[in-house]
């Protein structure tokens, strides 16, 4: 499930399912498969860096945003997921979590994530950067975004939490053939997807990191 800024509940797919989903449309519509073997793997245990604190694990990231939220309970809060990569002799992802409070500053946190080759196709490449972003989303589950919306209402004054998946594609550019199809797939599994230039989860704070960590 997700809360949108109206509190509406919104049922989403088990990740297993659409992870299989991004596979098949990848097969079909360019004829080649992705490889598991190529797709990054998100859990609890993961590791990402804050710019701020240094390494912290999944579980530490999650109570540094429960606490910059209580620490400001009055303002609205856009909490995106996204993901961007670099190609050299082998393609480095950088997937990002980035908490907004809404016109008062934000904390971010990154993951990196390494395939040993270098990965030319746009096509695959795009889909791989949103198989980790869609990944990483599913780890804020129904537990721990009703938990979010309950340390935003403590304050009395409820103003919204949006939750927005990040997509490195844009009207400008080669990606610009991609956006139907990836904009469509992360609206059929429920999430509010955003493009350049409003994809700054992936466009602009991971870009700035994929060689950087």
């Amino acid at each position: 499930m997700r809360e949108n800024r109206n509190c509406a509940v919104i049922q989403i797919m088990p990740l297993e399912f659409a992870v299989k989903v991004f596979l098949l449309v990848y097969k079909k519509k360019d004829g080649g498969r992705l490889l598991r073997g190529d797709l990054p793997v998100f859990d609890e245990n993961i590791e990402f860096r804050s710019l701020q604190k240094g390494n912290m694990s999944f579980h530490e990231v999650y109570e540094e945003i429960l606490k910059f939220i209580s620490s400001d309970t009055g303002s609205s809060y856009k909490i995106s997921v996204g993901t961007d990569s670099h190609a050299g002799p082998t393609t480095i992802f950088v997937s990002c979590i980035l908490v907004h409070r809404v016109g008062k500053g934000a904390i971010g946190f990154l993951h990196k994530n390494e395939i040993p080759r270098k990965i030319k196709n746009l096509r695959e490449k795009i889909y791989l950067e949103t198989c980790a972003s869609l990944q990483l989303a599913y780890l804020f589950n129904d537990e721990k975004m009703a938990n979010i919306i309950k340390t935003v209402k403590s304050g009395g004054a409820f103003k919204g939490v949006t939750f927005e998946f990040h997509i490195d594609v844009g009207k400008n550019g080669p990606t610009k053939t991609l956006i139907n199809e990836m904009v469509g797939m992360v609206k059929g599994l429920n999430f509010i997807p955003k493009i350049k230039p409003d994809s700054y989860c992936a466009s602009c704070f991971a870009d700035r990191y994929t060689k950087a960590i």
